[in-house]
C-alpha cells in the first residue's frame, strides 16, 4: 500500500502486487484496515493531500519558440540555408555588381515554409491540450458510506471504487466484492480476450509471472467489459502498473507520411550535394 514513485525501476509483479494478491478478502481488509463505508471526505483530503493527484506525470508541453526552432531547421530548410550561404559568397562578395535577387526568393521560400509548419503544428498541439481539459472522466466511489461520483484524478489510496459495465479503472484495484466481473485488459497486454477478476485468487507465489496472472487485481487504464465490482485502490497515479509501463515508452509523435517524404527527399538532396559539390570543385580546379 505504499505509494513510492520510483518509475525507472523495472516491473516486479510479484513485489508489486503479489502480498496484495494472495491475501483472501477477510485478510486484506483487516490488514490495511479498509472499511466497508470507504473513506471519509475528511480523510480522502489528508491522503490526496500526502500522496498527491490520481494522475500519470508527464513532460512539460513545449513553448511556442520550441516548435518554431524546430520548424526553421527542418531538412528541407537547412538545405535551402546552406545555399543561402554559398549564394551570397558567389553573387555578393565574389561578384562586380552584388545581386541578391536569388537570396531573397530563397529566403522567402524557408520563411513561407517555417511559418505553414510552425502554425500547423503549434496549433494541432494545442487544439489536443483543449480536447483533453474537456473530457472529464469520472469514477464511483464510496465516501461517507454514500457512492458518489469524483474525477478520477481525485481517487486516492483505500478508496472503495464502484466497477460496473463500461466503467473505466481509475487505479490499481483488489477485488473485494465481485459478480460475473470481465475486464479488458489489451490497453496493456494487447489481449483481445477478457479475463475474468474473483475476490480470492486461485493461484500461488510462483504463479505470479505477468498481469494477467493476476485474477483479483484490476489495473489502471483497463475497462469494464461486463459485470459488476467493489475494489480497494492499492496503487495510484505514477506507481500503478500503467505508470511505470507509461514512463518506458516513447512519447515522440509519429511523422506523417507527408513528413516522411519531405525529410526522404531532403535526405536525397544532401547526398547528392555531398557527392556532386567536391567533384564540381575539383573539375573546376582542372579547368582553371
Amino acid at each position: 500500500m505504499k505509494n513510492q514513485s520510483n518509475s525507472k525501476e523495472e516491473v516486479d509483479i510479484q513485489k508489486m502486487y503479489g502480498h496484495e494478491c494472495l491475501l483472501s478478502k477477510e485478510d486484506f481488509m483487516q490488514k490495511y484496515n479498509i472499511k466497508e463505508t470507504g473513506l471519509t471526505q475528511s480523510e480522502a483530503d489528508e491522503k490526496i493531500q500526502k500522496y498527491g493527484l490520481n494522475k500519470i506525470s508527464q513532460n512539460k508541453p513545449k513553448r511556442w519558440y520550441n516548435y518554431l526552432l524546430e520548424s526553421l531547421f527542418s531538412p528541407f530548410n537547412c538545405i535551402l540555408l546552406c545555399i543561402v550561404i554559398v549564394l551570397f559568397y558567389t553573387d555578393v562578395y565574389l561578384a562586380s555588381t552584388p545581386s541578391y535577387a536569388n537570396i531573397i526568393v530563397i529566403l522567402i521560400l524557408v520563411t513561407a515554409s517555417t511559418l505553414l509548419e510552425f502554425f500547423e503544428e503549434y496549433n494541432s498541439n494545442k487544439a489536443a491540450e483543449k480536447l483533453k481539459q474537456l473530457v472529464e472522466t469520472t469514477a464511483t466511489v464510496l465516501r461517507n458510506g454514500k457512492e458518489v461520483k469524483i474525477p478520477i484524478n481525485q481517487v486516492t489510496l483505500k478508496d472503495i471504487v464502484i466497477l460496473s459495465a463500461g466503467s473505466l479503472v481509475p487505479a490499481d484495484l483488489r477485488v473485494i466484492e465481485s459478480k460475473d466481473l470481465y475486464i479488458g485488459q489489451s490497453s496493456l497486454t494487447g489481449e483481445s480476450d477478457a479475463v475474468k477478476k474473483i475476490v480470492n485468487t486461485e493461484l500461488h507465489q510462483d504463479e505470479l509471472d505477468n498481469i494477467s496472472d493476476l485474477d483479483n487485481i484490476c489495473f489502471m487504464g483497463t475497462n469494464v467489459i461486463s459485470g459488476s465490482a467493489k475494489g480497494v485502490v492499492i496503487k495510484t497515479a505514477d506507481n500503478t502498473y500503467f505508470g511505470k509501463v507509461a514512463h518506458t515508452i516513447s512519447k515522440a509523435k509519429p511523422q506523417s507520411s507527408f513528413q516522411k517524404g519531405i525529410q526522404n527527399i531532403s535526405k536525397l538532396l544532401i547526398r547528392f550535394m555531398l557527392i556532386l559539390v567536391p567533384i564540381v570543385f575539383l573539375l573546376n580546379m582542372s579547368k582553371h
